[in-house]
C-alpha cells in the first residue's frame, strides 16, 4: 500500500468511525465513508490480536493483502480494515481472499483498470 493511501490523522479515523457504513467479515470488519480525499485505508489492530510482533505481522499482510486490490477499491472513501483476534493465524493467499471479499461485501470492489 502507498504511503499516499494510508489513512494516518486522528481525525481522519474519527471521521470514519462516526460517517462510516460498516461491513465484516469472519476475521475482518470494514468501516467506509465518502470522501473527496481520494483512496486512503487505515489499519486498527487491537492487543487482543497479540503481542507486538504477532500485531506487526498480521499489519505487513494486510498492507499487501490491499496492495493487491487496490487498483480495484472504490477511490471516492476511506476505509479503516479492524482486525480480529482470528485474524493472527491467517497466511498470506487467505488474508488477501480475506480483503477480496470484504470489500466485494461492501460494494466497494471493481473490475481491475487498464
Amino acid at each position: 500500500m502507498k504511503r499516499e493511501h494510508r489513512l494516518k490523522k486522528s481525525a481522519a479515523f474519527t471521521y470514519v468511525r462516526k460517517r462510516g457504513e460498516r461491513t465484516a467479515t469472519r476475521h475482518l470488519a470494514l468501516i467506509a465513508a465518502r470522501s473527496a480525499e481520494g483512496l486512503k485505508v487505515g489499519l486498527s489492530v487491537s492487543k487482543k490480536v497479540g503481542k507486538a510482533v504477532v500485531r506487526n505481522r498480521v499489519k505487513r499482510l494486510l498492507r499487501e493483502a490491499v496492495t493487491a486490490i487496490e487498483d480495484r477499491i472504490d477511490a471516492s472513501a476511506l476505509y479503516i480494515v479492524s482486525v480480529r483476534p482470528s485474524a493472527a493465524e491467517l497466511g498470506y493467499a487467505e488474508m488477501c481472499a480475506e480483503v477480496e471479499e470484504l470489500f466485494a461485501r461492501a460494494g466497494r470492489l471493481g473490475e481491475a483498470k487498464a
